[in-house]
Formats: C-alpha cells, sequence, structure tokens
C-alpha cells in the first residue's frame, strides 16, 4: 500500500467521526432524530457530551464536547504529518498532560469553561496521536513487505 494510500485511510477515520459529531445537531434540525440519537449513543462511551462542553450548531450541541472534536479534526490532519516516532511519543505524553492540566485546573475552579482552550489543546493531541499511528502503519507495513521479500 501506497504511503498516500494510509495517510488517506488513517486520516479519513477521525475525519468522518468529526463530520458524524457535526451533523447531529443538524439532522435533529431536519427532522432525523433516530439518527441524531444513534450518532450521540455511538459516541457516548467515549465522551461525556456536556452540552455545556459542546460547540452548538444548528440550535443543537455537536454530539461531542470541544476537546474530542479537537481530537478527532487532528488526528484527521496529523496523519499527514511525518514526524520521528521519538518526538511524536515525547509530543503525545506532553500534550497528554496539558489536557489533564486543563481538566483538573477546571474542575479545581481556576479557570472557566473555555471550549476554545480545550478544542486547541484537544487539536494539538490529535494531530500527535494521527501521526503516530500513521508513521507506525508505515514502519509496519515496510517491515511486512521486506519480510515477504527475505522469505522468496
Amino acid at each position: 500500500m501506497k504511503r498516500e494510500s494510509q495517510r488517506l485511510l488513517v486520516s479519513a477515520f477521525p475525519a468522518s467521526l468529526a463530520g458524524a459529531a457535526v451533523s447531529a445537531p443538524y439532522l435533529a434540525f431536519g427532522s432525523y432524530g433516530a439518527f441524531t440519537f444513534l450518532i450521540f449513543l455511538f459516541f457516548s462511551p467515549v465522551c461525556h457530551q456536556d452540552p455545556a462542553r459542546s460547540f452548538w450548531v444548528f440550535g443543537g450541541p455537536v454530539a461531542v464536547c470541544a476537546r474530542c472534536l479537537g481530537i478527532y479534526l487532528g488526528a484527521a490532519v496529523g496523519a499527514w504529518i511525518p514526524a520521528p516516532r521519538r518526538v511524536l511519543l515525547s509530543a503525545l505524553g506532553v500534550l497528554a498532560a496539558l489536557n489533564l492540566a486543563d481538566v483538573l485546573t477546571e474542575a479545581a475552579a481556576w479557570h472557566g469553561n473555555w471550549k476554545l482552550t480545550r478544542l486547541l489543546l484537544g487539536t494539538l493531541l490529535g494531530l500527535a496521536a494521527g501521526s503516530l499511528v500513521a508513521n507506525s502503519l508505515k514502519r509496519d507495513v515496510l517491515r511486512v513487505a521486506v519480510a515477504n521479500q527475505s522469505s522468496r
């Protein structure tokens, strides 16, 4: 599989998730309540879906919070960013710690409901995660190709 095809595949999955999450209020607005319910149900195991922490479009909340939406969007873009594995792992650790710090400082009432901050921190985390997944696939596919060549 070509590198671009792998990156497209890795990018398409989180982009589709973000698209589904954003489409939920539109579908509710258009009288497709059953689809909206299913989308919210799909995301409920991975996101708290607090409407106060979500962006609103078409008069309703997006099916995921701002941080989760950022993670999906960031992962879709991050799949196209080549970087050394060591750098990506370090970035992932630092960005996960920053996201945790944001959660804890808000829980301690040190700051308010900052949706754009959560979106930005989630996007940065998603960038690192998407790039790590795409670059790991590239490395694993190359390893399999080399193993197949040497067995012939």
